[in-house]
This record gives C-alpha cells, structure tokens and sequence, in this order.
C-alpha cells in the first residue's frame, strides 16, 4: 500500500522544506542547497540532516513558527513527526494495506505504507525477511518511513524467521500491530 499521489506529492511538499530548514539552522551539510528543489541528492547526505533532526526534534516547532502561512491541517502533520520512531526492525512480510516490520528492540509490530511506492517494490528481489534501520512517523492515519531506509546484508536463518512469523501472528491475534503513531 502507498499514499494516494496526492498525499504522496504533500509528503514531499512538506518533508523537503524541513531538511532544508535544518540544513539551513545547524549547517548539516554544505553539499546540499535548497534540498526542496533539487533532482538526484545523495540519499547518504540527506540522512546526515534527517538524523539532525531526528537527533532534535524542537527544530521542528522553530520551523513551523518560521513558516506560520502554513496551514493548519500541514502544521498538524509536520508537528506529529514528533511522534516517529526509529531503530533496526525486521521487514516480516508484504499485505494488502502495508508492510508489516517487527522492532528488534521490542518486537512491537507495524504496519507500514510506502510513500510513491510500496515496500515490496522498493525492495524488490530482496531476501525477505530483511533487517533494516528506519525511522517511522504518522501520516495523516497511517505510519510512513522518511525514506531514508538503510537496510543490512544479513541473511535471516530459519529459526529466526519462525520467531518473528510466531511475533506478527500474536500480535495480529491480539491486535496489537500499530497501524498509526
């Protein structure tokens, strides 16, 4: 599952301006000017200043008192970033409604949708399940990743992957998986 394009172009309209916000305030990268307007960045130096932000999220609250045009309804989402998590988690398995990853902190279960594509083809012809270190945030009613996903080259062994199949039915029975933050 994925926004609809609509959410998906608003995502962007609203994610890009914050990294260049906080590029801007804490000089993160000198490599990258007006991050909302460039085609073709170096993912590695926008996690530099996602991870800023991350680190900080009172950037957050300087930023939509800098941009006070915006819209209510924008501010609200921009404002519930706050509320991301992040960490290594197990990618389990592709549904319908999202993808379902498992913390390898917590084992706390999630259902997550991609933004312009799904996870199943952004990772495509991976090894599944696959491990990776995301940071999750709401969306409007669903949880998204900021896209900037780092996946490891780990191979899961069978006897991990019958725990962690045996952690998303739990929590399916129990209904226990987050499907917003």
């Amino acid at each position: 599952m994925t926004l609809s394009q609509e959410d998906g172009q608003l995502y962007y309209r609203l994610w890009l301006p914050l990294l260049d916000f906080v590029n801007r305030k804490y000089r993160v990268s000198s490599k990258l000017k007006n991050i909302a307007e460039k085609k073709g960045l170096d993912p590695a130096e926008v996690k530099k200043v996602a991870d800023r932000l991350w680190s900080d999220v009172t950037a957050i609250e300087d930023y939509l008192k800098a941009n006070d045009d915006l819209p209510e309804e924008y501010k609200e989402i921009v404002r519930s970033w706050k509320r991301r998590i992040q960490g290594k988690f197990l990618m389990e398995r592709h549904l319908k409604k999202g993808t379902i990853f498992i913390s390898l902190e917590n084992e706390e279960v999630y259902q997550v949708s991609g933004i312009i594509s799904s996870w199943e083809e952004m990772f495509y012809g991976a090894p599944m399940p696959l491990i990776l270190e995301a940071t999750f945030m709401p969306f409007r009613d669903v949880i998204i990743s900021d896209g900037l996903v780092m996946p490891y080259n780990v191979i899961v062994g069978g006897g991990m992957k019958r725990m962690f199949k045996d952690v998303y039915m739990n929590a399916k029975k129990s209904g226990r998986i987050h499907q917003s933050l």
